[in-house]
C-alpha cells in the first residue's frame, strides 16, 4: 500500500499516520505550506497550495499512489466562506487530481463529521445514512458540501465517506478544554450538562479508515462512526473528575451569556486574525439536545464495531495529556481526598 494521507499534523490524521506505519504502509503526507513538517523519517512529505488545483494535480505525490486518507480540513472559521476555502475547495481539487492521473485511481476515504448530517430529532431515533442532511451551522455545511464533491466522483473513483460522531482521544485539542474545566474546584458547563452525545475513541476510528480503505462493500458508501453508548457532558465530566482525584461543584452557564460569548468569539477572530474554538458556530452545535447517529451500517458492511469503553479512552487521554504536559497532575492530597490517587503525583 502506499497511501498519501492529508490532515497528518492534526488529530485524527496523525493516529491515521501511525497506524498505516504500523502495518507496514508506505506513507506519503500532503500539506499546507502553514502546516507544520513532520520530523517522522518513515514519512515521505509533499507540499502543495490546496487552493490552486494545479498545485495539487501537479505534485509528484500521486505517483503509484493506492490509498488517499482525506482528514485535513478546519475546524474553527467565522464564516461560510472561510470554511469552503478550508474544506470545500481543497477536497475538490484532491479529487481532480486523483482523476487526473489516468487509469489507476485510487481509493479515496473521505473523514467527515456527523455535524454534516446534522442532530437527531429524539433519543430515540439516531441519525443515519439514509436521513436527508440537516447540518444547522457553517463547519457542518462545508463539510457536508465536501461530502457532495466526493460523491460527484463516485463514478470515476472508488470513494467512501466516514461520518464519525464527537472524536476524542490523545493529542486532540478540544475535548482538552472540557478535561481542564471538569478538573476544576467549580466546573462550568458550555453545552447542556444532559447533552446527548455519539462519541468514538479515536483508535477506534482509525480502524474504521482502514476498514474502509481496504473492504470491497465500503466504495460508494457513506458511513456514521460512533460507539453505540449515548453519552452525556455529566458522563464526561464525571469520568474526567474521578480521574483527577476531585469532586466539583458542576454549574451550568445560562444560554444567553453562550450566545454572547460565542459573538465575541467571532468579533476576536475577526480583529486578531486568529480562530477559536469559543464562536458563534461552535455555539450552535451546543444547542440540540441530541447528538446522536446510528453505526449500525458501518457494523454490518465493513465488520467495525467500537472496543474502546468510556471509562478506558477517558484514562487513556488524561494520562496521555498528563504525560505530554497538557495537564499538570494533581497533588497526592486532592487524590486522596475524594478516594482515588493519581499515579502521576
Amino acid at each position: 500500500m502506499i497511501a498519501v494521507v492529508t490532515g497528518s499534523s492534526g488529530f485524527i490524521g496523525s493516529h491515521v499516520v501511525d497506524a498505516l506505519l504500523a502495518r507496514g504502509a508506505t506513507v506519503r503526507v500532503l500539506r499546507r505550506p502553514e502546516s507544520p513538517a513532520s520530523h517522522d523519517p518513515r514519512v515521505a512529505q509533499w507540499t502543495a497550495d490546496l487552493l490552486d488545483d494545479r498545485s495539487v494535480r501537479e505534485s509528484p505525490i500521486w505517483k503509484d499512489v493506492t490509498h488517499v486518507f482525506h482528514a485535513g480540513g478546519v475546524t474553527k472559521r467565522r464564516t461560510l466562506a472561510e470554511f469552503r476555502y478550508g474544506n470545500v475547495v481543497p477536497t475538490a481539487n484532491i479529487l481532480s487530481a486523483l482523476v487526473a492521473r489516468g487509469r489507476r485511481v485510487p481509493r479515496f476515504v473521505y473523514l467527515s463529521s456527523q455535524a454534516a448530517a446534522g442532530p437527531a430529532a429524539s433519543p430515540d431515533r439516531p441519525v443515519q445514512e439514509t436521513d436527508p442532511p440537516h447540518p444547522i451551522e457553517a463547519y457542518g455545511q462545508s463539510k457536508l458540501e465536501a461530502e457532495e464533491a466526493v460523491s460527484r466522483y463516485a463514478g470515476q473513483l472508488s470513494v467512501t465517506i466516514l461520518r464519525p460522531g464527537a472524536v476524542y482521544g490523545p493529542r486532540d485539542v478540544d475535548f482538552l478544554k472540557a478535561f481542564k474545566e471538569a478538573r476544576r474546584r467549580i466546573a462550568f458547563h458550555a453545552a447542556p450538562r444532559d447533552q446527548a452525545l455519539s462519541v468514538v475513541y479515536v483508535r477506534d476510528l482509525v480502524h474504521a479508515v482502514l476498514l474502509a480503505g481496504d473492504h470491497p462493500a465500503a466504495s460508494g458508501r457513506t458511513y456514521f462512526v460512533a460507539a453505540g453508548d449515548v453519552v452525556t457532558w455529566n458522563h464526561i465530566y464525571r469520568g474526567v473528575a474521578k480521574l483527577a482525584g476531585t469532586v466539583p461543584l458542576e454549574i451550568q452557564l445560562p444560554r444567553a451569556a453562550m450566545w454572547v460569548a460565542g459573538r465575541a468569539g467571532n468579533l476576536l477572530s475577526l480583529v486578531s486574525g486568529r480562530h477559536f474554538l469559543l464562536n458563534a458556530n461552535k455555539i450552535a452545535l451546543s444547542r440540540p439536545r441530541w447528538w446522536l447517529c446510528d453505526a449500525t451500517r458501518a457494523k454490518r458492511e465493513l465488520g467495525w464495531s467500537a472496543t474502546t469503553t468510556l471509562a478506558d479512552g477517558l484514562e487513556e487521554t488524561y494520562r496521555w495529556y498528563l504525560d505530554a504536559g497538557w495537564l499538570r497532575a494533581k497533588s497526592p492530597a486532592a487524590a486522596t481526598k475524594s478516594g482515588t490517587l493519581e499515579k502521576h503525583s
